[in-house]
């Protein structure tokens, strides 16, 4: 029997001038998503989808949009047409609509809830499998993708739920008239969706997960106030109700809407060859021409690329060109590249922008993506292109790709590692993630970047996108043999293989393996421009910063820089990198307190600075010793952390450093000589050629002061290694595979030889690993249930891609006497307010205090009275999580800082945040 839609079932009222029928909230949705289906799903993602559930794609798109239109089935219900803030519907008094008793007691149930338990059995009468057990039900495996449109899956339905869901659970409403309209809303969706018939089987999980990401991002195009009030405008002049002609209306509006939020996946120049895609490299490099000569005759389908080679052998550039390759052949054009830190993707996210407006044949946003994005001023809705010519190509990212969780669905996005391993966590809306992580080909730069908790998230996300057929690329410049083949492995098996064969890397070098097949092709060494030999420079020292102090670190410093100090020397420019903020701070107080013939230009740069602080700092250096700058005329110390590690594309003459893990040293040595000088300058006589010196603690390892920074094995074995070389220069890249391996090896490859250090390094790697495995959503293989995926009880902030992380960001403010606090030391910047009649800080005001704040561990400034913000911040995001760092201004204009139990902190504007312990701090 078919029963009559009836437009009194609302769905939508907030400022509206009247409720907004729920049948016309579905239709709308189902059109937008067949429109997202077209426009916004890639090749490969509709392929995927189609097979997983057994159908072909034109019916495919049918079925995705009919269950969008049926998210908010569950909104006919009596908790929800009855909510306090609704409009009071006359029907709810009819003898059908009644309510179950009692229910009011029990309290409401959440509509997504009721979509879940009512959808399935409803199914059954359109060939929905509704009888198997609800892991093998295609009738429950689409109630549970559509109870999950609010970001949380709901737990599996056990049999008796699943085919009587009101003997369960009472509030969905069992009463006819309920039953009723929920039957002819599926009909109508059903209708206007061409009647699309029910699909053959139970799809794998990540096409589950792929779906369910489509319907969040249709309900939310379709729940637009502007889309809302304009359907609603359509509806009330057509005043027909005629449920088919708004579906045909919204479908036509649907088109130039989704086009406007800029979700089309992006479309490519066509390009045959790396000249194609790189006309401005004339002569690539040797690891550039045999992936271009070889590679295009390997890729007919998803697969994963891993590229290591040394810094400066144009990885980007190859891995671009291999992203270009796997996704034309995969169906996947959308591009996502993934770095280690905010500095460096900032920095890659300009390349990225020139690369998309050279190579898109259409307008294209790429989005940047890390929490401080948003302050980086070209990245700003109010910073377009700067100037385009007609045939130009936008990359400008706009206000919809730019919602929190929606920045992966544009065309191109690049963003910190964190942004896609998030999406191996179980967080809210982590389907949109997967919705837009699915359609791109993703590279992974500085594969090696990460510790053992870090590298089992990649493990996890790997293995997903293996599943989902979306193709990688890795880029590694000191990637472990052991670590290469664990990577390379999660995505074969992802993709559903078993029997993998062992993956060797060369290096330089790459390999392909091919998702279908699991065919693994890996090139021979190949040789590179940039060979040359790094003098490295082992110094047994105390870890002291007395200059007096026999063997001691600042007196062999000291030593080092004394060209620098001398009038008769050539000016030059050094980089000395500490393990940890105090010692860099310790470390510039020494040298600028040294006296010579002459005074070295000293400049320090670390984490604990102010945004605005390091921001200016990094350009000043990338302006002195960037790749296109002229030498300096005076000499140049530069004092810094491992920041410099990877986020500064700067040269120096002379790199000294303390003690750290292999890889480490490897990527602080590339800051030496680094660029070709032409006729930019000369180097120094005392630095002719590379040369990396390592000041290495000559007792027990970690010294007391660098904490737990790095593992003591890797300390031990990195300094072993460099004493049994002492006098052999390092062959760069011809040596790095084999130290690698030796300084990293595992316990098995170690055998006897392993030291108790190297059993402690085990098996804290193996608890991190399994930390994550813990924390992680299970591998796609293995699930049948989507409730694990997502856990509604989770806080958000207890996830971490990064174990042990607990930072804070520390806002210094300056008291006076009279209890006022002050943005700056000078007492002349007030701590901004909302506006009158507002709630909120404007967004220049959030910048602004963002910009000033200082990142710090949390435990550095606990929560409290006297560090809370104001209680009018509270409603704006971001600042509401600042921590004050309160500063007393005395009368005299001398500041003191904060004191707590165990140490006083206070800003210092050159040093940073500096950090005192009580029993050394005079008060």
């Amino acid at each position: 029997m078919k029963f009559v839609l009836c437009s009194c079932v609302w769905g939508k009222s907030d400022e509206l001038p009247a409720p907004y029928p729920l049948g016309c909230h579905a239709l709308d949705t189902a059109a937008v998503a067949m429109l997202l289906w077209d426009i916004h799903l890639s090749a490969g993602q509709r392929r995927f989808v189609a097979e997983s559930f057994g159908v072909p794609e034109c019916q495919a798109r049918a079925l995705v949009a009919f269950w969008a239109g049926l998210h908010d089935l569950g909104k006919c219900c009596p908790s929800f047409q009855s909510s306090q803030t609704g409009p009071e519907p006359e029907f709810l008094e009819r003898e059908e609509f009644a309510s179950p008793a009692g229910w009011m007691n029990e309290g409401s149930v959440r509509h997504e809830r009721v979509t879940h338990l009512v959808l399935p059995s409803i199914l059954a009468d359109y060939g929905y499998d509704a009888a198997s057990r609800p892991g093998k039900s295609v009738a429950h495996q689409v109630g549970q993708i559509l109870g999950g449109h609010h970001g949380v899956y709901g737990p599996m339905l056990d049999r008796v739920t699943l085919r009587h869901p009101g003997r369960s659970e009472p509030r969905i409403g069992t009463a006819p008239g309920w039953q009723e309209q929920r039957a002819a809303l599926v009909d109508v969706v059903h209708a206007a969706c061409g009647r699309p018939v029910a699909p053959g089987r139970v799809a794998p999980a990540g096409a589950a997960v792929l779906v369910t990401g489509l319907v969040v991002l249709a309900d939310w195009i379709a729940s637009g106030h502007t889309w809302v009030r304009a359907r609603q405008t359509d509806w009330m002049t057509a005043g027909d109700e005629d449920w088919q002609a708004h579906f045909q209306r919204a479908y036509t509006a649907a088109g130039p809407d989704v086009e406007e939020l800029q979700l089309a996946a992006p479309q490519w120049a066509p390009a045959a060859g790396f000249s194609d895609v790189f006309p401005e490299i004339t002569r690539p490099y040797p690891l550039q021409a045999d992936i271009a000569a070889r590679l295009p005759g390997l890729v007919s389908g998803p697969g994963i690329l891993l590229v290591t080679a040394p810094t400066g052998d144009g990885k980007t550039e190859t891995g671009l060109f291999g992203a270009r390759l796997l996704g034309a052949a995969a169906g996947h054009p959308g591009l996502g590249v993934l770095l280690p830190t905010m500095a460096t993707t900032d920095a890659m996210w300009e390349r990225v922008r020139a690369y998309v407006r050279r190579a898109a044949a259409a307008d294209t946003p790429v989005t940047l993506l890390h929490g401080m994005a948003w302050l980086k001023e070209a990245y700003s809705t109010d910073a377009p292109d700067a100037e385009l010519c007609d045939d130009g190509v936008s990359t400008t990212a706009g206000d919809f790709v730019r919602r929190k969780h929606l920045g992966l669905a544009a065309g191109t996005a690049v963003g910190t590692w964190d942004q896609a391993a998030m999406a191996c966590l179980p967080m809210r809306f982590n389907t949109l993630r997967w919705l837009g992580l699915s359609g791109k080909t993703l590279i992974i730069d500085e594969a090696h970047a990460y510790d053992a908790f870090g590298h089992a998230l990649t493990v996890r996300l790997l293995q997903w996108l293996g599943h989902l057929g979306a193709p990688v690329v890795l880029l590694s410049a000191t990637l472990a043999g052991s670590l290469a083949e664990r990577l390379v492995h999660a995505y074969l098996q992802g993709a559903g293989h078993t029997a993998l064969e062992p993956v060797a890397p060369a290096y330089p070098g790459w390999l392909f393996a091919d998702a279908a097949t699991a065919t693994v092709t890996a090139s021979g060494t190949i040789p590179s421009t940039r060979a040359h030999p790094l003098t490295v420079d082992q110094h047994l020292v105390h870890h002291t910063h007395d200059p007096n102090a026999a063997d001691g670190r600042a007196a062999t410093l000291n030593h080092l820089l004394a060209p620098l100090y001398e009038d008769g020397e050539a000016a030059g420019a050094v980089l000395v990198v500490c393990n940890t903020v105090p010692d860099a701070q310790a470390t510039y107080q020494a040298l600028a307190a040294r006296s010579g013939t002459r005074t070295p230009n000293l400049l320090l740069l670390h984490a604990r600075m102010p945004q605005w602080q390091r921001e200016d700092l990094t350009r000043q250096l990338l302006d002195l010793l960037g790749p296109r700058a002229q030498r300096p005329s005076e000499p140049w110390i530069v004092v810094t952390t491992q920041v410099a590690e990877q986020s500064l594309d700067v040269d120096f003459d002379l790199v000294v450093t303390d003690l750290a893990p292999l890889a480490q040293l490897l990527q602080r040595a590339g800051r030496g000589h680094r660029h070709t000088l032409g006729g930019r300058g000369r180097r120094p006589r005392w630095a002719p050629s590379a040369r990396l010196v390592v000041l290495a603690p000559a007792g027990e390892l970690p010294p007391p002061a660098w904490g737990n920074v790095y593992d003591p094995a890797l300390l031990r074995r990195t300094r072993d290694l460099l004493t049994e070389r002492a006098d052999s220069p390092v062959a760069i890249p011809e040596d790095v595979t084999s130290m690698i391996e030796t300084v990293y090896a595992d316990l098995n490859t170690l055998a006897e030889e392993a030291l108790h250090d190297d059993h402690r390094r085990a098996g804290r790697d193996a608890a991190h690993a399994a930390a994550a495995d813990t924390a992680a959503i299970p591998a796609p293989g293995t699930l049948t249930d989507l409730y694990p995926i997502t856990d509604r009880d989770l806080d958000p902030d207890l996830l971490t891609t990064r174990l042990g992380a607990d930072s804070a960001r520390l806002l210094p403010v300056y008291k006076t006497a009279d209890a006022t606090y002050w943005l700056d030391p000078e007492c002349t910047r007030p701590l901004p307010m909302p506006a009158p009649g507002h709630k909120r800080l404007t967004r220049a005001q959030v910048a602004d205090l963002a910009r000033l704040s200082v990142p710090a561990p949390g435990t550095y400034l606990p929560q409290g009275p006297d560090t809370a913000v104001p209680g009018e911040w509270n409603k704006t995001p971001l600042v509401r999580e600042l921590r004050l760092l309160p500063h007393r201004v005395l009368p005299n204009g001398h500041i003191h800082g904060h004191r707590t139990e165990r140490h006083t902190l206070r800003l210092d504007p050159i040093l940073g945040l500096v950090r005192t312990a009580v029993r050394e701090s005079s008060g």
